[in-house]
């Protein structure tokens, strides 16, 4: 049997832009790109911009940090590096012998590279400056949600490697070395490149364009639909979604499963697709403040007072002790005062459910910002 993958759309202009960017001087601290969860950020990565640094002669190594959450950042950083050495074994082995080399450690973790030739230990950055010369291409490491190497001490050391070997490739005589980071929204990414004592500060962000016209047109285009809503519909519909490929893909599902003989008006089907897409996004919706309702009460009211603030959340100080007794309040709630233990306990059980995220130093943030949204406007709603 074989399985139809899905179709993808591809951006290759927009590829172009960032690898003539990679490329240029400019990136040499590295590039950060931010968009929302769910809006095709990692299809863009994955589908057009690697396969283009690999067609212009780079070595493209992958990490993708959400991948498996119970793995400690550095070593999914590692383990990237390591198979991306091992793609590349006779190389790796002659440079190794040669350099008499058997292992690298780097943040309290080791990569043994006995099983290609190596020798001794290594720094992470002689390792990939190693690997660029073996290889005689520059190295770009994308590391996608890179944000979460923040929620480990040694996630962040393994960045002051990538740092190190930044520097050590910026010689004439080095292929180079670049950095891609991608994260879920600007504010968190944002903790890696606005403090002076991150590995990358003052590292470019750019928000990563979003989905158009362009892509409800080859929607349409690939739809089966025997009648099709008009491009005009159809971004009202994205619009409402957010952007986000699937949901528009899911409301058009549906509206291909109500069957009709007739031919519908083309006002009435657009408006049959916006309902569905209303109701959909309103049964999302739903779902997700009936799982804060039915939550702990402190919980409930730190995920709000994080959802009002955004970045300029505290959790601990007087006003946020007071802000959570008024939540607890509002909401009939007549328990004892919060404290710093309580609001603390309250935020590791919300990190668990991958509701909230930590970037460490105090730093709390909401994981999706469509949720974020929602509570703001159910707040607004109360009032």
């Amino acid at each position: 049997m074989q399985i139809a993958n899905d179709p993808v759309f591809h951006r290759a202009d927009l590829a172009q832009y960032f690898v003539d960017y990679i490329k240029s001087p400019d990136a040499s601290s590295g590039l950060f790109l931010a968009a929302p969860r769910r809006t095709g950020k990692t299809t863009f990565i994955k589908e057009d911009l690697m396969p283009l640094l690999r067609d212009q002669g780079a070595t493209v190594i992958y990490a993708d940090l959400w991948e498996d959450k119970a793995i400690n950042p550095s070593q999914v950083i590692i383990n990237a590096i390591r198979a991306a050495m091992s793609a590349n074994e006779g190389l790796i082995t002659r440079t190794a012998k040669g350099a008499g080399l058997t292992k690298f450690k780097v943040a309290g973790f080791e990569v043994d590279l006995a099983a290609i030739g190596a020798h001794d230990g290594i720094s992470l950055a002689r390792a990939l400056e190693s690997f660029a010369l073996a290889t005689r291409k520059a190295i770009v490491m994308v590391i996608d949600e890179a944000q979460h190497a923040q929620t480990s001490e040694e996630g962040r050391q393994t960045l002051f490697a990538l740092k190190a070997a930044r520097d050590a490739m910026k010689g004439a005589g080095s292929p180079g070395f670049r950095l891609v980071a991608t994260g879920s929204n600007s504010s968190k990414l944002a903790t890696l490149v606005n403090a002076k004592d991150q590995a990358f500060y003052m590292a470019p962000l750019e928000d990563l364009e979003l989905l158009g016209m362009d892509y409800l047109a080859w929607v349409l285009q690939m739809s089966a639909l025997r009648q099709k809503p008009t491009l005009s519909a159809l971004r009202q519909g994205f619009e409402m979604c957010c952007h986000r490929p699937e949901p528009l893909r899911a409301v058009l599902r549906e509206l291909g499963r109500v069957r009709s003989d007739a031919a519908v008006a083309p006002d009435a089907l657009d408006a049959r697709f916006l309902a569905l897409m209303r109701q959909n996004l309103q049964a999302a919706r739903d779902s997700f403040l009936q799982g804060v309702h039915g939550m702990a009460a402190l919980d409930a009211c730190v995920l709000r007072r994080m959802a009002l603030l955004g970045k300029d959340f505290t959790p601990f100080d007087a006003a946020a002790l007071a802000h959570y007794r008024q939540l607890l309040e509002a909401d009939g709630s007549t328990p004892e005062l919060p404290t710093q233990s309580s609001v603390q306990s309250a935020l590791i059980r919300l990190q668990k459910e991958g509701l909230v995220w930590n970037a460490g130093r105090g730093v709390w943030l909401i994981e999706d910002t469509q949720h974020s949204e929602w509570i703001r406007a159910s707040l607004s709603a109360q009032t």
